[in-house]
């Protein structure tokens, strides 16, 4: 009997509009590879994107808040494993899953800590500068803190956080698996017919419109970085791609001033690829960047904030520029604009960073073999996560009756 995984999530993971989508469905493929039919469920009730996911041969389900309905179909699919779509799915419906399928795995796929973008935004707004107590007070890390502890395994995309957990948290290494956003390897061949740096213009920038930290950074990247650029470089240019682009972001289209608002682009390769530089003005956000790593990819290099950067460093060779203050980027960016010998450098970096640690070659296998293990050894993993168990019980489960209670309300109705 074939293997099931079951994804619980509440959006249908879209690859060509999230960095979230395209980590999530990359983490699917790897299960797909090993024998598993996937399936996906969501609360969602967009069905172009839902026919889209169909589409990849994964079998789909819209589910129900609050409903016994999902217990029926969760009892009768039975799935070896389930993966809950960042903390809010496992709150949603974790406590079902334990109840009715307590042999099934439970992986937790955190795509970034929403705590930790959260006090970054905070402090922001506030002028102040972030600390590890303004996140850890934080009501909102406190339920994120307990989702990972109740799931089996979390993964982690970012190395500053799963570090992060495990020193300021006391997460047990035992329950978080660091794996970032991977892509297919690079062949030197495909890096030398990649548009050069006389053959690229114009800046570009990528980030969807649901995602605050890109609303922030298009709005900060237009009031205070672009003037100082076109000082410069009067004649420059800058595309701004993302699906969900809200209306403030919108009437920022100046073409006058260089300044263009694209909206959602089908394929992230066809902007990248005539771009020169990827700018990545990030104030607050947590994770790693698909848009940094998708400039890797495509042969451009970018600037960023230390924000931008974070949880991605490797080795003392990063494949761009990094800085924190809005004049200092504009300087950067004209930089790596005019500098070939710099671009070229930075352009190098990226092909070999994707190849040296982002590549799907160096995490499947051995991804795979660690669930494999913890499939064969689940109850004595358990065993050890005595938080964990102590957060499962009755006693601690304010979000499971509040959702029976609403339950039986919809059908008093």
């Amino acid at each position: 009997m074939q293997k099931k995984l079951l994804c619980i999530s509440t959006v249908w993971p879209e690859a060509d509009a999230t960095a979230a989508g395209t980590r999530l469905l990359g983490v699917l493929e790897f299960f797909k590879s090993d024998g598993y039919q996937i399936y996906i469920a969501a609360t969602s009730t967009d069905e172009k994107v839902r026919t889209a996911i169909q589409a990849l041969d994964f079998t789909t389900e819209r589910i129900l808040l609050n409903s016994s309905s999902f217990d029926h179909y969760v009892r009768n699919l039975s799935p070896e494993i389930v993966l809950f779509d960042r903390f809010i799915s496992e709150e949603q419906f974790g406590w079902r899953v334990r109840e009715l399928i307590p042999n099934a795995l439970r992986i937790l796929d955190t795509e970034d800590l929403h705590s930790l973008r959260s006090a970054r935004e905070n402090a922001l707004k506030n002028g102040s500068d972030f600390n590890l107590s303004s996140w850890k007070n934080l009501e909102l890390s406190k339920r994120e803190l307990a989702s990972i502890f109740r799931s089996d395994l979390s993964l982690m995309v970012s190395k500053y956080e799963y570090e992060q957990l495990i020193t300021n948290f006391t997460v047990p290494s035992f329950l978080l698996y660091l794996l970032p956003l991977t892509y297919e390897h690079i062949p030197k061949e495909v890096q030398e017919v990649q548009a050069s740096f006389e053959e690229r213009s114009g800046y570009v920038f990528i980030g969807n419109g649901f995602h605050k930290p890109n609303i922030d950074a298009i709005k900060w990247l237009y009031e205070s970085i672009w003037p100082e650029i076109l000082k410069t470089l009067p004649q420059a240019t800058i595309e701004i791609y993302g699906a969900y682009l809200p209306k403030q972001i919108l009437q920022l289209h100046h073409p006058k001033k260089g300044f263009y608002i694209k909206g959602q682009i089908p394929k992230v390769a066809n902007a990248m690829e005539k771009a020169r530089v990827n700018l990545a003005p990030l104030r607050f956000g947590a994770g790693i960047k698909g848009k940094i790593l998708e400039g890797f990819r495509h042969g451009v290099p970018h600037i960023t904030t230390p924000i931008g950067a974070e949880g991605m460093q490797y080795n003392e060779f990063w494949p761009g520029l990094i800085t924190q203050e809005a004049s200092a980027f504009a300087q950067k960016a004209i930089q790596l604009y005019q500098d070939k010998n710099l671009w070229e450098e930075k352009r190098q970096l990226g092909y070999t960073y994707i190849n040296d640690f982002f590549s799907k070659e160096l995490h499947r296998n051995t991804f795979l073999e660690t669930i494999k293990i913890l499939l064969a050894t689940l109850e004595n993993h358990r065993t050890q996560n005595f938080i964990g168990n102590m957060l499962s019980q009755q006693a601690f489960q304010a979000s499971k009756f509040l959702s029976l209670w609403i339950t039986e309300k919809n059908k008093n109705h």
